[in-house]
């Protein structure tokens, strides 16, 4: 009987290069985690906060951009404000803190509709002319086969941007 032959590397990693890839890797992670983490953050700081420079790292945090964002406002007058009935929300006393009131929810859900229908409806019809090209191309002789095929693929090489001006 013979016995078994095991693989296993000849060179083992030592641990010396096992840190430094764990340096490496854990220091990557930080670099491509910090800027997701500070835009998650910004959300959370008040206007001039977010635009304050140099930046700043120590805020407190405040939903005003939340607010801003679901909430049509409009910029009055101290007398006008004196006029109206106290806040009765949290959200309505952080919005007369800038000298503005709320107007009404933001005019967005329609809009926002529109963009999903445009933009699932544009993709499932990509979708359905490029299985039916790919189809077409696979399954039967197409005249200058090679060369359209070479046409689709070097529109995938080419950046958008090469071709906004042109088009615009």
């Amino acid at each position: 009987m013979s016995t078994p032959v095991t693989a296993h590397s000849v060179a083992e990693p030592s641990r010396w290069s096992k840190t430094t890839a764990s340096f490496i890797v854990a220091t990557y992670a930080i670099v491509t985690i910090l800027p997701l983490l500070w835009i998650f953050l910004t959300g959370f700081k008040t206007p001039p906060d977010s635009i304050a420079y140099p930046p700043k790292i120590l805020f407190e945090p405040s939903v005003e951009g939340y607010v801003n964002l679901f909430t049509t406002r409009s910029r009055q007058t101290p007398e006008f404000l004196a006029s109206l009935p106290p806040p009765q929300t949290w959200y309505e006393r952080l919005v007369r803190s800038r000298n503005m009131v709320i107007g009404g929810p933001l005019e967005g859900g329609a809009a926002l509709c529109e963009l999903v229908v445009i933009g699932f409806g544009s993709t499932f019809l990509a979708v359905c002319f490029g299985t039916i090209a790919a189809y077409a191309f696979s399954r039967f002789r197409v005249p200058l086969a090679d060369d359209l095929l070479f046409f689709i693929l070097s529109t995938r090489m080419m950046p958008p941007i090469a071709v906004a001006i042109p088009i615009y």
